[in-house]
């Protein structure tokens, strides 16, 4: 009997057995499933949280001011970071590997277009913002360098403030809106680029908008540049171009209590993953041991159908089939048992995965590796469990075996 005819003899055995069959495929279906949806819950929930702590570009760098002046005490005196200029930023884009550098400040303030009020968080950019960012245009256009070095009072505003604030059918570009009882000109819409849990503040319905850094500088009293990003051409080279960013920076402003440093994210991007891997895989490990209980259910139903079916085993033996080749029938059997179950799991899971999905605040992720190691382990199972039963049947004496009432 080749391997072929032992896995349709394996069928056969497991469709005149459908109830047993299925109850003791139960538990690997159940364990195979748990843990597919387990980890595509966990992935799903990895790729929101991350999106959304870590929404910035992929080859976006932050410089930030590290001080380092003590006061008499030895303490740590707080002193201003040196203020940077357009101009010095610009000296950083003649760094190897620097494709733009982008200099913002921000603030709050109340938009409100007649009776419609939102609180916005406001960023003050310049024209190289675009060239770093995917702005999504809508509607009007993209501020420019003119509107900076006028100081121009216009503004763009994000797809989620155009809805709340005015109507679907009403011409947007060219209207006058006030922020703290002082009129702007909306010039731009732009598809909004908050996650969707950051457009509520304290009851508020908020929304984010641009507008011109001189600008934003003379509103609130700030700086011109607060926050310096560097986006690299490269983003397997973060590190390099960061840190060359950084030196060169804290050369140009020459302050003697700091120092400028990189921050790309990417080792506390590692550690995260690592933190939500183990997390991930300490709760699969335990859906995992249902997958042991069935395995013990499986050898356990094998060794019933060996004693079932003792007389046929001394027959074949009989008619002269092999110690091996016993041994290989039970152990196909065992393996299809435990495979199909492995199936039927998988199925199950993408079942649940996508229903989760439609009352989850974000998707689950179905990882093709996970699916493939599901099916793996599931037929391992049948191998590791399927070994007693399987030599127990080959090691029948075929006389006894005939004789077996």
């Amino acid at each position: 009997m080749n391997i072929w005819e032992s896995f349709i003899l394996a069928l056969s055995s497991i469709w005149n057995h459908k109830v047993r069959s299925i109850l003791t495929m139960l538990g690997i279906i159940i364990g195979v499933g748990a843990v597919i949806i387990v980890v595509a819950i966990g992935e799903g929930a990895k790729k929101q949280l991350t999106d959304d702590m870590f929404n910035a570009d992929d080859n976006a760098i932050s410089l930030h001011f590290e001080q380092t002046s003590f006061d008499e005490t030895g303490e740590m005196e707080w002193i201003e970071p040196p203020e940077v200029t357009s101009e010095q930023l610009l000296q950083l884009k003649e760094i190897s590997g620097v494709k733009t550098v982008i200099g913002t400040n921000s603030g709050w303030g109340n938009l409100v277009n007649n009776d419609k009020t939102a609180e916005m968080q406001i960023k003050g950019i310049d024209n190289q913002y675009f060239i770093a960012k995917d702005i999504q245009l809508l509607e009007g256009r993209r501020l420019n360098t003119r509107d900076n070095d006028s100081y121009s009072r216009v503004a763009m505003i994000d797809s989620v403030t155009r809805e709340k604030l005015f109507k679907a059918d009403e011409d947007v570009i060219g209207a006058i809106v006030e922020i703290d009882d002082n009129p702007y000109k909306i010039v731009g819409v732009y598809k909004s680029t908050l996650p969707e849990e950051f457009l509520q503040f304290d009851g508020f319905s908020s929304g984010e908008m641009l507008m011109p850094r001189t600008l934003i500088s003379l509103m609130f009293g700030s700086r011109e540049i607060e926050d310096i990003e560097v986006i690299a051409d490269n983003p397997e080279t973060l590190g390099e171009t960061g840190n060359a960013a950084a030196e060169k920076l804290t050369a140009i402003v020459g302050s003697e209590d700091g120092y400028y440093q990189a921050n790309d994210m990417t080792e506390f991007l590692e550690e995260f993953d690592k933190f939500y891997s183990t997390i991930t895989l300490f709760i699969s490990s335990i859906a995992g041991i249902s997958l042991l209980v069935g395995g013990i259910g499986v050898m356990n139903i094998m060794l019933v159908s060996v004693t079932e079916r003792t007389r046929e085993i001394g027959l074949r033996k009989a008619l002269g089939a092999t110690r091996g080749q016993i041994l290989l029938q039970f152990l196909i059997e065992s393996v299809t048992l435990t495979s199909l179950g492995g199936l039927i799991g998988i199925a199950f899971a993408t079942i649940v995965t996508m229903i989760a999905s439609q009352f989850l605040p974000f998707a689950a992720v179905m990882n093709p590796i996970v699916i493939l190691i599901g099916v793996a382990f599931s037929s391992l199972i049948g191998i590791v469990f399927g070994i007693l039963p399987a030599n127990k049947a080959s090691k029948l004496s075929p006389i006894e075996a005939l004789r077996y009432e």
